[in-house]
Parts: structure tokens; C-alpha cells; sequence
């Protein structure tokens, strides 16, 4: 009997340390043959613990270069990954083993992205996207807790926005001042962002007597 637990032991701890070595370009493979889904990246480097992936594209959109840390309980799976490139991305994917067939839901935690956009209007304005938890069921936005900050030296205050999912996969917030007036919006849909913002943000007021809203489109 003892021969007997001793040899099982050895057999789990050889297929255990054996996921080491095996290059997790062989599990992504394996998988994409039976998604339809437009995912393409250039180069998957690393195991199923670990390893970075370069030039990845959704739906014909670059998304960046990342680095990423996976762990595993006997409830979830945790994929860690942070950006490389010039982009600040940051976060954690969540999948409960539970209904790890169910590709369309997944969850998403301690989300931060960071990017700096010019406009005709308004130069050089700082996009922060703090997300704390976004769940994805059939794909598709079902909850979200998280919010956009928006700032400028040519803009008077900063604008934040809490963030809210709506139909047709839409993510939108309302943005408002430090006294809670609200001075604009922010929409994601269609990988693209939408951003309105007042021209009572501008000091110049010229541009107030010309338009109510400055507005400019974001494509990710």
C-alpha cells in the first residue's frame, strides 16, 4: 500500500513540474482551434505559470506587449499581467473553475490603465482608468465597479466619473468637477471611447462662444 501512494505521488509531482516546461504556445494553440474569436499576437513566450506574450491584437486592434503571472486554487484562476511597452496596463483575470468552459465570463479585478491624448482643442490630456472589479457574462459588460479621471493643464479642474455598464455592451460615465457639476461624458463602445467635455473646462473663451462641448474620439 505504501509502494502504492508513493508511486501516485511521484506520477502528480511528475505531471505537476512537468507544466513547467511545457511552452503554454502549445495550451493557447490548442485552444484558439476551437474559439471564434479575432485574438493574434506575434510571439508567446513562457509556460502556464508564466511567460509574456508581444504585439497582441483583438478584433484587429493592438492591445500591447505583457508580461503575466498565473495562479491556481482549487476554486479560481488568477492570470496577473502588467504591460511592457510604453502603455500602462495593469490587472487580474479571474476564471471560476466552476464554469471554466463558459469562455464569455470572466471577471476582471485591480484594472488600471493610464494613456496621454492631444486633441485640436485641448493638448496633452491624461486619461487614468481605475477599474476595481468588471464582470463579463456572454462576453458582454454586467457589472462594473471603477472610474475615469480626466485632467489638463489646459483644462480649470480635474473630471472624474464613476463608471456604469448599459445595453449593448456599452460602459459610460457622467463626468463631473470637485463640486459634483457635471461637465462632460465618457462612453465605451465598439472598441472605441467617446469623450465629451465642456468648454466651461477652458479657459479660453473664445472657444466658449464657439461650441458648448469639445469632443474627441479614443480607438483601442
Amino acid at each position: 500500500m505504501g509502494k502504492f501512494f508513493l508511486t501516485l505521488l511521484l506520477m502528480f509531482m511528475l505531471l505537476f513540474g512537468s507544466l513547467f516546461f511545457i511552452p503554454i504556445n502549445f495550451f493557447v494553440s490548442s485552444i484558439m482551434k476551437n474559439l471564434d474569436v479575432d485574438i493574434e499576437y506575434s510571439y508567446l513566450e513562457g509556460n502556464i505559470f508564466s511567460g509574456k506574450i508581444l504585439d497582441l491584437y483583438y478584433d484587429n486592434n493592438f492591445i500591447g506587449d505583457f508580461n503575466y503571472k498565473n495562479q491556481f486554487t482549487f476554486n479560481d484562476i488568477s492570470a496577473n499581467f502588467y504591460s511592457i511597452d510604453e502603455k500602462n496596463i495593469a490587472g487580474t483575470v479571474v476564471k471560476d473553475l466552476h464554469n471554466i468552459t463558459d469562455i464569455g465570463t470572466i471577471v476582471l479585478k485591480d484594472f488600471s490603465a493610464s494613456s496621454v491624448v492631444s486633441t485640436d482643442l485641448i493638448k496633452y490630456v491624461d486619461l487614468d482608468l481605475n477599474v476595481q472589479e468588471l464582470e463579463i457574462k456572454n462576453f458582454e459588460c454586467a457589472y462594473i465597479n471603477g472610474n475615469l479621471k480626466i485632467s489638463s493643464q489646459e483644462i480649470n479642474e480635474e473630471l472624474i466619473g464613476e463608471l456604469a455598464c448599459f445595453e449593448g455592451n456599452t460602459i459610460s460615465a457622467e463626468l463631473f468637477n470637485k463640486r459634483m457639476k457635471e461637465l462632460g461624458n465618457i462612453t465605451y463602445s465598439d472598441s472605441q471611447i467617446q469623450v465629451r467635455i465642456s468648454t466651461k473646462t477652458i479657459p479660453d473663451r473664445r472657444v466658449q462662444l464657439l461650441m458648448d462641448y469639445v469632443s474627441f474620439t479614443i480607438d483601442l
